[in-house]
């Protein structure tokens, strides 16, 4: 197909229009090169945090969750969001082409170069790519905007008692956003048809929306002067949309991928331990400014599409904190103080020091702060890469380190951790009690970690907890019975300081930790075996900043390990329908879910039925950062919500991993009094009993 097959660019518009064209191109490089500096500077004007780390790996997510999308098109409604993603990017693409076979094609002939490939079969695909893309940005903009405001989901709610700024941002909302992508399709389609009537080319069925709008507007008598002053509109169109794009909630299209680029790459939920209790004037974050500049990034980024609170336990069980309104408020106050943080950073005026609780009494306020349960959902939701969690976590530590402010439940658990090394502050003497009459080695009695497979962790629940006990029985008897050469520490085994960590007492874990972490050092067990996903978690994944490097293994894996390999016959029939509830921990933070299942369902007899809340969707069972150990007084509790939940596949068991689900587990069973109906048990316990392994 010849040259022929084409169109003349910049056909019917005249010379004055297209020098405004340019002139609006020059203004909004200036205008974005201005707000981006803006912006830039009032981000660094957090504290500094090391994210350049790994490059090659971030690009790569970048790719996969900002140009693939892939957190949104999870969701069942993503699909308008794609649309209208899919329709932008075509049409920028689409345009740019233009500008190369226009501008650039120009700029080369005066070095006797050419460049033009706007004719023959790419130009009709180009054509038909082109209606294509007008299409799906109008379907999603008008998709969207009906789901937000006749729809009207949960997620998308705003409290009527939150307090916005009178900026451009928040006058304009959504329905701006929305209204003017749509137009902008509709003109564009409408300015292809203006140009089918007045040229008339031999080759409009590629231009399969233009041609139908064509008949329309010859309806209207549409020539050449409709075109002429339609294409002027469409420009003037396009230019408020991109300007907008510097005050509006479209901002998140340049502030998304960056935050993507820059998201944590640890797993989910680790916290950042404080580098320096010696020399540090404050502790955690009172004020705006005391954030790093990556989480005054993510306040910037939120797009407020409500993903973090689909899943989130707070706010399916009505409690003040909601992931979502959080940024959003944190996000108000960093631009209401943004103006003197940033004479402040220049040095044109001191830093106001008043209000410096802020943050934490009138902008996020305790309730909020104390209802989060680390559960991770609101990350694994957010298609910005924010990180909630440490946000919520740095609060904790001002009010706990600072203020000496916490739940009053937490001061028992936080007493015993330091003088028991346990938070029920049971005698450290007896924490090896449980072992009585198994004949488990103590690693103080062999002295060699070669004479050992494994080190067993307890864990505080399974040495001092009656009911965690019996799993804790369970466990051994399958390790004996598999062959596995192990021992426990004993007296020498104290908290991870988990729940100290996640309630803000920083300086408790960070003792417990250095204490956990000489002791395993002295030990150098080859490998790590625990019960408890909180155990799991911090010896696996945050002793590491205390000088600690192990090898750990939940019991999940590791019982799916010793069946595969062999080493446990499970002979015995448990005909039983059992729904396995994933633990957050092991789940979401640490994408571990298929050793469970996989050992379970190599029980004879067993059927296993999931609930859509399973895996990394899994729902909290409340007692997740620190919850277990301070009362719910807000809402329902967020346990029943979960039992809810897990009773829709009909189980005759519950089977947990991890021994506070357990607790939460059979308490809402208790509520209801369903004890004959449902079983709540241990992965362990049920694998023993097929086993043989019980009481041994």
């Amino acid at each position: 197909m010849n040259q022929h097959v084409t169109r003349p660019i910049f056909w019917n518009v005249p010379i004055a229009f297209q020098v405004l064209l340019y002139v609006l191109l020059l203004l909004l490089a200036a205008f974005y090169a201005y707000t981006a500096l803006r912006w830039y500077r009032l981000i660094r004007s957090g504290t500094s945090e090391d994210r350049f780390d790994q490059p090659f790996r971030r690009l790569w997510l970048v790719v996969r969750d900002a140009i693939g999308q892939g957190v949104v098109i999870r969701e069942s409604w993503g699909w308008m969001h794609y649309a209208m993603y899919v329709g932008f990017i075509g049409l920028f693409i689409g345009t740019t082409i233009v500008a190369i076979n226009s501008d650039v094609r120009a700029f080369l002939r005066l070095f006797g170069l050419d460049l033009y490939f706007y004719y023959g079969d790419f130009y009709l695909l180009f054509k038909a790519a082109m209606d294509t893309f007008f299409v799906l940005l109008i379907a999603g903009a008008l998709a969207g905007a009906a789901r937000r405001w006749l729809v009207r989901p949960g997620v998308l709610a705003r409290p009527a008692s939150e307090k916005l700024n009178d900026n451009w941002e928040n006058r304009l909302g959504y329905w701006f956003a929305a209204l003017m992508l749509a137009l902008v399709a509709l003109t564009g389609l409408m300015l292809e048809g203006a140009r089918i009537n007045a040229e008339r080319p031999p080759f409009t069925e590629w231009a399969y929306i233009g041609r139908q709008l064509a008949r329309l507007e010859a309806a209207w008598g549409a020539g050449a002067m409709f075109h002429r002053y339609l294409w002027l509109a469409h420009m003037l169109l396009v230019y408020v949309l991109l300007f907008s794009f510097a005050f509006s909630k479209l901002r998140h299209i340049f502030f998304a991928p960056v935050n993507l680029f820059f998201r944590a790459l640890n797993p989910r939920g680790r916290l950042t331990p404080i580098a320096d209790f010696e020399n540090a004037e404050s502790f955690g974050v009172a004020r705006v400014e005391q954030y790093t500049w990556k989480q005054l990034l993510d306040m910037a980024s939120c797009l407020e599409c409500g993903r973090c609170t689909i899943n989130c336990p707070t706010v399916a069980t009505g409690k003040p904190l909601n992931p979502k309104h959080l940024v959003i408020a944190q996000r108000e106050h960093l631009l209401r103080r943004g103006p003197a943080l940033l004479r402040a950073r220049a040095g044109t005026q001191e830093e106001a020091q008043d209000g410096a609780e802020d943050m934490v009494a009138r902008v996020a306020t305790e309730p909020v702060i104390w209802g989060c349960t680390t559960c991770g959902w609101c990350e694994e939701g957010c298609p910005a890469g924010i990180g909630h969690i440490q946000r919520i976590v740095d609060m904790r530590r001002y009010l706990v380190l600072m203020e000496s402010k916490f739940p009053q439940e937490a001061t028992a658990a936080f007493k015993g951790i330091e003088v028991q090394g346990n938070p029920w502050g049971l005698a450290q003497a007896k924490r090896a009690d449980w072992a009585a009459g198994l004949d488990i080695p103590l690693m103080s009695a062999l002295g060699d970690s070669r004479a050992v497979d494994v080190l067993y962790w307890v864990g505080c629940a399974g040495s001092y907890d009656e009911r965690n006990q019996r799993v804790s029985r369970a466990f051994a008897g399958l390790l004996r019975q598999a062959g596995v050469r192990f021992a426990i520490l004993g007296a020498e085994e104290a908290c991870t300081g988990d729940p100290a960590r996640r309630l803000g007492n920083e300086y408790l874990y960070a003792t417990m930790a250095a204490r956990n972490v000489e002791t395993l050092n002295r030990y150098k067990p080859r490998r790590i075996v625990t019960q408890c996903p909180h155990c799991y978690n911090n010896l696996k994944n945050e002793y590491s900043d205390f000088g600690g490097d192990f090898e750990v293994t939940h019991e999940a894996e590791f019982l799916d390990e010793l069946i595969r390999t062999g080493r446990l016959k499970l002979s015995q029939e448990i005909r039983r329908r059992i729904t396995y509830h994933d633990p957050c921990y092991m789940a979401r933070h640490n994408r571990k879910w298929e050793g469970a299942r996989a050992a379970l369902g190599a029980i004879p007899g067993v059927a296993l039925a999931d609930v859509e809340q399973c895996k990394h969707r899994t729902f909290c069972c409340g007692a997740g950062g620190g919850g277990f150990w301070k009362e719910e007084r807000e809402g329902t509790r967020i346990n029943q919500k979960r039992f809810e939940q897990l009773t829709r596949a009909n189980p005759k068991t519950l089977a947990v991993g991890c021994p506070f689900c357990m607790t939460m587990m059979e308490d809402a069973v208790k509520s209801r009094a369903l004890e004959e109906e449902i079983a709540v048990r241990d992965l362990a316990e049920i694998i023993a009993e097929s086993a043989g392994a019980l009481n041994k």
